[in-house]
């Protein structure tokens, strides 16, 4: 069976005896008719219980066992509760974790298993909303640093907005937790790129030359300044509204572009100037310019 050197290395080094903490006897139970994962599935809540936590592993074992084993936690009585068990998992390694690569995954852990609950809670996704919406509202208040790797991360949240809305329990849903987090979703990316320098004006700087082309000015356009603002300008009139937890507010805020629609026009902008620039050379120049640049700002 996997047991987790880490944790022997923690039981050898700190002489903690480690029992799993009470509040994990949901997920032992959700868990118990799989008896052969039992032995590593308990390491793993040892593990989690242990003073002091080894993150890397703890946010690897609960992805498996959060993603390979929903189907466990909807049919359980309390699946809820287990389910919001693993947001509370990912949340606290958000917070606690040293190691950057160990808060980015569980981050992305985070926003896929709640892609998960959304996809396939089915006839049971009411009983679910509850701590769904539990999670949306411990990611809005998540320091500045934090929030933005949830911006950042592949698994976006206009994505997952746009989910909920097509998996609803039905009429009547309550929006409310999601469209908060939307709002500052939008408001912390717009801002992000509004800080980064106007793109075409950029590259017309390094570049060292115009690069006044007709159908290049139309690619520059959806992420200029000046159309950031505008957006910029739409969130904040949707905040003004009254019913923001309606439908019709989700509906409004999913038709505005999240931070990875920047990202992909940016790499698309740089096939672009090789495709459409005077010459050949010129174009691999402006395109190696803007590639550099798209990893400077965003780190991807």
């Amino acid at each position: 069976m996997i047991k987790s050197k880490a944790l022997e290395v923690n039981i050898a080094d700190y002489h903690v005896d480690v029992t799993v903490d009470a509040k994990y006897s949901i997920l032992q139970d959700a868990m118990s008719k799989y008896f052969g994962i039992m032995e590593a599935f308990n390491t793993f809540l040892k593990e989690l219980s242990h003073p002091y936590r080894n993150w890397q592993f703890i946010v690897k074992e609960a992805r498996g066992y959060s993603l390979d084993y929903f189907h466990l936690l909807k049919n359980h009585p309390k699946g809820p509760d287990a389910a919001a068990l693993y947001v509370e998992i990912f949340t606290t390694a958000i917070e606690s974790a040293s190691e950057t690569e160990a808060r980015v995954d569980a981050v992305d852990h985070l926003l896929l298993f709640l892609q998960k609950i959304i996809k396939d809670s089915g006839d049971d996704m009411h009983r679910f909303m509850p701590m769904i919406n539990d999670a949306f509202h411990r990611i809005r208040h998540f320091s500045e640093d934090d929030f933005f790797l949830f911006v950042k991360s592949f698994y976006q949240i206009d994505r997952l907005a746009k989910m909920l809305l097509k998996h609803s329990p039905g009429k009547g849903t309550d929006f409310h937790s999601i469209n908060l987090l939307l709002l500052k979703y939008y408001k912390d990316s717009f801002a992000y790129w509004l800080n980064q320098e106007d793109p075409k004006a950029w590259l017309e700087k390094e570049a060292g030359e115009s690069v006044d082309i007709d159908q290049l000015d139309q690619l520059f356009k959806y992420i200029s300044h000046d159309q950031i603002k505008q957006y910029k300008f739409k969130v904040e009139q949707i905040e003004k509204l009254q019913n923001i937890s309606s439908e019709d507010v989700l509906k409004r805020l999913i038709a505005l572009p999240g931070f990875n629609s920047f990202v992909e026009t940016y790499r698309d902008i740089s096939t672009q100037l090789l495709e459409k620039s005077a010459s050949q050379s010129t174009g691999y120049r402006w395109k190696l310019l803007f590639l550099f640049q798209i990893m400077s700002i965003t780190g991807l």
